[in-house]
């Protein structure tokens, strides 16, 4: 299982990329080459030494460009630099290009940002390379309008980071509930952020868990006046895995998705009532 660094090691770290990098301020929207290379120089100032300028790294997930190569007291580090607003544009850019880095350089590799505007959270998490950072990371581009994909997405993510086959069997919920709480709760200096990602990976997988394991005919249909982008329609109820999945993770146990699927098997397992 892919459990990451300790809470220790990643405030050491923490602490040296602010003394590194964290200072370092560039000016807003501008041209985005003259800050890289600003920031280069920046960092050879202070002791580093700059290995490639505008790294291109492909992998099977996307590609990307590095702008900034650095090594330090014998360590390699890889720094993005954005000079824009944090817009979703932004966003997706340079989570495609944190995507293509870990798949090329490694989960290990060091990763870090300078930022001319305040980054969001949920940007600044996924340059860490702790279990929950990197186990959402790889679902970020999970797609609902495809669900059978993404609950196989959601699957294979986990038999990778934890090394396990979860299968489509309702007996394999109670643990990704287990595996998910020991990722999100390692962390402890700060909350970690529940991605849209995680979200739909994690529901429409309890979706297809319930589909799959029913005898009623089930089929996912876009959301309209409730529920979170799809929803599990059956003759005679509607399901919102994705809406159960992202209460599960803000709330915990009390919302449990292993509980949720087996009461929805149950209840579509018994004989419909007759109408009167």
């Amino acid at each position: 299982m892919l459990w990451g660094e300790t809470e220790c090691s990643r405030k050491t770290k923490r602490t040296a990329m602010e003394k590194r990098s964290g200072a370092i301020k560039i000016e807003n929207d501008a041209q985005r080459p003259a800050a890289i290379l600003r920031v280069a120089n920046e960092l050879e100032t202070r002791g580093g030494e700059i290995v490639e300028l505008f790294k291109e790294v492909r992998s099977a997930t996307g590609q990307g460009v590095i702008p900034i190569h650095l090594r330090q007291d014998g360590e390699d580090f890889f720094i993005e630099v954005e000079t824009g607003a944090w817009d979703e544009a932004a966003g997706g850019r340079v989570v495609g290009a944190v995507s293509a880095m870990r798949a090329t350089i490694g989960a290990e590799a060091n990763l870090e940002l300078v930022s001319a505007y305040p980054v969001p959270r949920e940007i600044s998490f996924l340059f860490e390379n702790s279990p929950a950072a990197l186990f959402q990371l790889d679902l970020f581009d999970a797609d609902p309008a495809e669900p059978e994909a993404c609950a196989e997405l959601f699957r294979e993510t986990a038999g990778r980071h934890w090394d396990v086959d979860l299968g489509y069997g309702p007996e394999g919920l109670p643990l990704a509930e287990e595996l998910l709480r020991a990722a999100l709760n390692g962390e402890t200096d700060h909350q970690v952020p529940i991605l849209d990602g995680l979200v739909r990976g994690l529901g429409c997988y309890v979706g297809e868990v319930i589909r799959r394991n029913t005898g009623v005919r089930g089929s996912w249909q876009p959301s309209d006046d409730w529920g979170e982008s799809r929803v599990l329609e059956f003759p005679d109820i509607t399901l919102d895995p994705v809406g159960k999945a992202r209460a599960f993770l803000e709330r915990g146990d009390e919302d449990s998705i292993a509980y949720y699927a087996e009461y929805a098997i149950e209840e579509l397992g018994k004989p419909a009532k007759a109408e009167e």
